[in-house]
């Protein structure tokens, strides 16, 4: 179903997520801000959110970690203007949107030449 999905569909996902990511922080972590608690649930998610774009297999998989650092920039935007980290905090999204971003397009290479290798072999039998 994934694999279906538009760039712009994937990118609201990542929105969705993002932003229920830091409302749901308090309920999961038990913190405000989910890259405060003890637990590495936002690195974790960071994660799922890399490997389930990667695993669209297409390029526009990169729409959901992208629209995952959205909703996370969206949802913390009040604290760029009024707190001393509110753009290290940025710095940190982006950051990890970049890494997961990478890690996206690394999968959806291995999954293009996984199909490329399956074509070839079922064609030679």
């Amino acid at each position: 179903m994934m694999s279906k999905l538009t760039a712009p569909g994937l990118m609201a996902i990542g929105v969705v997520a993002g932003v229920g990511m830091w409302v749901c922080s308090p309920w999961l972590t038990g913190t405000i801000e989910p890259w405060d608690a003890d637990a590495p649930i936002w690195m974790l998610s960071w994660l799922l959110i890399a490997v389930t774009g990667g695993l669209v297999g297409h390029v526009r998989g990169v729409s959901l970690p992208l629209g995952y650092a959205l909703g996370q920039m969206l949802i913390t935007i009040q604290s760029l203007f009024v707190g001393e980290f509110g753009a290290l905090g940025w710095l940190f999204i982006g950051g990890y949107a970049a890494v997961a971003t990478l890690v996206t397009l690394s999968l959806i290479g291995i999954t293009a030449l996984l199909k490329k290798i399956r074509r070839a072999h079922s064609t030679s039998l």
